[in-house]
């Protein structure tokens, strides 16, 4: 397992460093676990005490000696289910103290893999999308590979039905990511800028991922309405192969 993957869910870099090592050799002294790792006694001490905590480690008195060991992984679910609960009463007090205001047009740019996260969280809680682009390589499964299996999982769940236009050459990667859900995919030749454009409810999303990701969503009915009939008539224009 990759550390990175335990620092995306929320560990330190040396957390998960110390609880990768009781993983794979429990039994551990903090004086053991800091020559293994190459860390201060007293510094692995504090980080073991904050395993503790998130109960992700555990330990036995035994001969004078306080062994460690790691606790059962599923406590890592617990601990993000703990904190969506208090982000969700945080989102509740914000919405009493001021109602979020839509005004009938807006324009936002996000920038770097939290903007693409933001930009996917949002079209899969729409009922319908209709995607144009994904020339050139697919930056962006690459960006959220291990995010995607989620969003695909809540695609489903939603029943979400969606259009796709995509080049010849990652066609069979999106026929296979799509296989089991709702969503049609056609293929245009010469199709190489690695730019998208998204429609989903009143937005349109273009974004690009190569280098730094950055998207860009404008929320307009009319906007949207007219992205859409433009790509309607072009889907009808491009044939099925």
């Amino acid at each position: 397992m990759e550390i990175k993957r335990l620092i995306e869910i929320g560990l330190t870099k040396n957390q998960a460093e110390v609880y990768l090592e009781l993983i794979k050799n429990p039994e551990q002294t903090g004086g053991g676990i800091s020559k293994s790792l190459s860390l201060d006694r007293s510094f692995s001490y504090n980080i073991l005490d904050s395993l503790i905590e998130k109960g992700l480690v555990n330990y036995v008195e035994k001969e004078n000696k306080r062994l460690f060991f790691p606790s059962d992984p599923e406590n890592l679910l617990k601990e993000i289910e703990e904190k969506r609960d208090k982000i969700e009463e945080i989102v509740k007090e914000i919405k009493t103290i001021k109602k979020l205001s839509k005004k009938e047009r807006s324009v936002r740019v996000y920038e770097g893999k939290a903007g693409l996260k933001a930009y996917v969280r949002d079209l899969i809680e729409s009922k319908e999308f209709f995607t144009l682009g994904g020339g050139g390589k697919l930056d962006i499964l690459e960006s959220l590979k291990y995010e995607y299996p989620h969003y695909l999982k809540k695609l489903s769940k939603k029943k979400v039905k969606g259009k796709l236009i995509t080049s010849p050459e990652n066609k069979k990667t999106m026929n296979q990511m799509y296989k089991n859900y709702k969503v049609d995919i056609k293929s245009l030749k010469n199709l190489k800028n690695p730019s998208s454009l998204a429609i989903f409810k009143n937005k349109v999303a273009i974004y690009y991922v190569e280098d730094k990701p950055f998207v860009v969503i404008i929320e307009d009915k009319k906007i949207a309405e007219f992205f859409k009939m433009y790509f309607t008539h072009f889907w009808k224009l491009v044939k099925t192969k």
